[in-house]
């Protein structure tokens, strides 16, 4: 695949594993920005493959990988099977968009019985096929896995926009699909709230996450707060413990 540099790097997220991770993660903002009430855009993590798509006039030109955060494979050829993603916008926007390419649960089970009967061996998980499907060289394998994906974000752009839950709201009036369970949180409480009600749902929905990602929504105070040389100051990802199940060993073949 040929490389592709990006612009504004793709950088990773802290991790907190738990609820007193989540509230230091406050207070380290509150330092940062002098502020003792904050408002957090919170979101569903989607286990998937982080994207970036370049629109030029409007028109999908290119789509690559996150790769190390700095420089990415193209991929274009995979990305423009996803049905949900326009070809075109209703507008001529040259915009950079960042997004989670990722596969359903029922897909994932459709895909993995194929493989069976192909004598393949099955995907580990739904993230490493929605990975293997978009470095595929045949585009026809990726649009026969049905890929799908959601929007989190910008890379380059010119927008005049204040908050992240703008940024979002931008992108569903471009007819983009973005996850609809986002959600404006007033303070770390109801960012608690938040994280711990879809811990439960979680299993209700037709595709695998693996946490929550916690965003400061004023892009002033992002700004503000930086970044590391690896992960924004301004973000955190809320990962939910891997989901257990009992196993039985039925045989043991020595050799």
């Amino acid at each position: 695949f040929m490389t592709v540099g990006h612009k504004i790097p793709m950088l990773g997220l802290d991790n907190a594993f738990d609820e007193p991770a989540l509230r230091e993660f406050h207070r380290r903002t509150q330092r940062g920005t002098g502020l003792e009430s904050i408002d957090y855009a919170c979101e569903l993590k989607i286990d998937g493959l982080a994207v970036s798509l370049q629109y030029e006039e409007g028109i999908l030109i290119r789509g690559s990988t996150r790769g190390d955060g700095f420089t990415g494979e193209d991929i274009t050829h995979n990305i423009k099977t996803i049905r949900q993603l326009p070809l075109r916008l209703p507008e001529k926007k040259t915009i950079e968009l960042r997004g989670e390419v990722y596969i359903s649960r029922d897909d994932f089970e459709r895909v993995n019985r194929l493989r069976r009967e192909t004598g393949e061996g099955p995907f580990a998980n739904p993230r490493n096929a929605a990975a293997g499907s978009v470095r595929q060289l045949d585009p026809r394998i990726a649009a026969g896995r049905r890929l799908k994906i959601f929007l989190y974000g910008l890379g380059e752009h010119d927008l005049d926009v204040k908050s992240h839950m703008e940024i979002l709201d931008y992108l569903v009036s471009l007819k983009l699909p973005v996850n609809p369970h986002r959600e404006l949180c007033r303070g770390i409480d109801q960012v608690r709230a938040y994280c711990h009600r879809w811990q439960e749902e979680r299993l209700h929905l037709p595709y695998e996450i693996d946490g929550v990602v916690v965003k400061v929504n004023r892009l002033e105070m992002q700004d503000l707060l930086g970044h590391t040389a690896r992960s924004p100051r301004w973000a955190i990802a809320f990962k939910y413990a891997p989901e257990e199940a009992s196993t039985r060993v039925k045989d043991i073949v020595v050799s």
